[in-house]
C-alpha cells in the first residue's frame, strides 16, 4: 500500500482546466501508477506535451505509466471558488471504482 498524499485546490476560474498536480517518473519506474481522487467529483484529465492522454468524468483517474517519463499535468475543471479535496494513493482498479 502506497502512502497517501492529500491536499486541496480552489478553482481560480469558471470552467477552465487548472493544474492540480504534476508528475514525473524516472524511466526505471515507468510502470508505476497511482490513483488520484477528487471530492466532490469533477472532470479530470492528464496532459503530456499539451496533448490530452486520459480523461475522466468520474472524479478519479490513474496517473503514471509510460507517459510519466515525461511531465504529466493532472488537470481539473470546476467553478470559481469551489474547493476540492485531492487524494493521491494506490492505483484504482475495477474493484475500487465507486458504483452508482
Amino acid at each position: 500500500m502506497a502512502e497517501m498524499h492529500i491536499k486541496s485546490h480552489t478553482f481560480r476560474t469558471d470552467g477552465d482546466w487548472e493544474t492540480i498536480d504534476t508528475l514525473w517518473y524516472s524511466p526505471f519506474f515507468y510502470w508505476q501508477r497511482n490513483g488520484l481522487r477528487v471530492t466532490p467529483p469533477v472532470p479530470l484529465r492528464i496532459v503530456v506535451f499539451n496533448k490530452v492522454v486520459e480523461e475522466s468524468n468520474e472524479g478519479w483517474i490513474n496517473q503514471g505509466g509510460a507517459s510519466a517519463m515525461f511531465l504529466q499535468r493532472i488537470q481539473a475543471r470546476g467553478q470559481k471558488g469551489q474547493t476540492i479535496r485531492v487524494e493521491v494513493g494506490d492505483e484504482i482498479t475495477e474493484e475500487d471504482r465507486p458504483t452508482r
